[in-house]
């Protein structure tokens, strides 16, 4: 049996945002191929607590799960400050004159509690997830033996490029790449920039979900949209843009329902807008809903609620930065555009037009089924991972 550490800060199980859900699908595939799979995260970013730790273990996800504090209690503050505060100032390099321009979340204290994880076993395999925590292989002698693999999720400097010097973030974020053996590129664009400038192997492992049990079964549907988001500051702007630009040109009656975080943003209350926080799963909102929304005007990285509404055959209306990281750009079931009018009578020909819906729904479907489907992604990993 391969044994494989994987560290993700988050807790996957909190399936509302698409960082979450990637994790949660990398922990089912080796689960699926029977990997022996200690689980460590960390307890401030993942915002963990004694309930969830226990829901976690529960789960089956992990063989062993160890979440770790990265700073110690400030109730002794002396101690905070002399053996936390003062010794992580100087390794995390955030000295005034020497700034880093790019984010190091690993801590002295963390690094050292990782280290004891790997001296009590040997692995296969060394999974971190996200170049800003990346440095726990880094002059690491316990990873020797071990194949180290790095999930990056995201270009990190393009989402920063304004926070940052560019060329001293994109020479950091390609450095920490290349500490790995492989690096994993969620989309063609992440694998064809980091495959320029990282030595070691790049791979494509695009995001993968589950084929829906049943699409379409509903008859009438309750909504004609669907926007799925959380509250980061793209998805902000974003819906920002959409309510005010191109919401007002829809007829009144075009029935809207908005799921996630992103509600917490939006002040506009109208009787065709249904404002759902949170769903345990999502599949009954998608099968009751005709058409779903992804404005994006900033961000990077495959947009996660696209290839969701993909699975269940349902056509997208989008921004050119919604169809970011899809393999195939055309003929994929979205209608792209920038333009807020554009936009709309994009939405309002799915609507109204069935031939033009019935044929953005069959190759939203055929997109979904030959490049994100689970079992089609898994014999993938299955190369990536030399399991034959």
């Amino acid at each position: 049996m391969k044994k494989v550490l994987f560290f993700m800060p988050d807790n996957p199980l909190k399936k509302n945002a698409g960082n979450r859900t990637r994790a949660l699908s990398m922990l089912s595939y080796f689960k699926s191929r029977n990997f022996e799979i200690d689980f460590v995260s960390e307890y401030y970013t993942g915002r963990w607590d004694e309930t969830d730790i226990k829901v976690f273990k529960q789960s089956g996800l992990a063989d062993n799960t160890y979440v770790i504090k990265k700073k110690p209690s400030k109730k002794n503050i002396l101690y905070y400050l002399l053996f936390y505060k003062l010794p992580n100032f100087f390794y995390s390099n955030k000295a005034w004159f020497f700034p880093l321009q790019f984010p190091e979340l690993v801590t002295l204290r963390f690094k050292r509690a990782f280290k004891k994880i790997l001296a009590e076993k040997k692995y296969d395999y060394i999974f971190i997830n996200y170049a800003s925590w990346a440095t726990l292989v880094e002059h690491n002698p316990l990873t020797k033996g071990a194949v180290t693999v790095i999930d990056t999720h995201d270009f990190i400097t393009a989402q920063l490029q304004r926070k940052v010097n560019i060329g001293q973030s994109f020479k950091e974020e390609i450095r920490r790449i290349s500490l790995f053996d492989i690096a994993l590129a969620i989309s063609v664009e992440e694998q064809y920039i980091f495959s320029q400038f990282c030595k070691n192997k790049v791979a494509l492992a695009p995001m993968m979900l589950n084929k829906p049990e049943s699409i379409g079964v509903i008859a009438e549907k309750s909504f004609d949209l669907i926007y799925v988001a959380s509250d980061n500051v793209h998805n902000q702007k974003s819906a920002n843009w959409f309510f005010k630009e191109v919401y007002p040109l829809l007829p009144a009656n075009v029935q809207i329902c908005v799921i996630g975080q992103i509600n917490e943003h939006l002040t506009i209350k109208a009787p065709n807008i249904t404002s759902v926080n949170f769903v345990e799963d999502l599949a009954t909102y998608y099968q009751n809903a005709k058409v779903a929304l992804c404005p994006m005007l900033t961000g990077t990285g495959t947009k996660i609620k696209v290839v969701e509404a993909l699975s269940y055959g349902m056509p997208v209306v989008c921004n050119t930065r919604g169809i970011d990281g899809l393999i195939d750009k055309n003929n994929n079931g979205c209608l792209v555009s920038d333009d807020a009018v554009e936009f709309k009578n994009n939405i309002m020909q799915l609507l109204t037009d069935d031939s033009a819906y019935q044929k953005q729904a069959e190759n939203a479907l055929a997109t979904f089924n030959l490049n994100y489907e689970k079992e089609q992604c898994y014999k993938n990993l299955d190369t990536i991972f030399g399991i034959v």
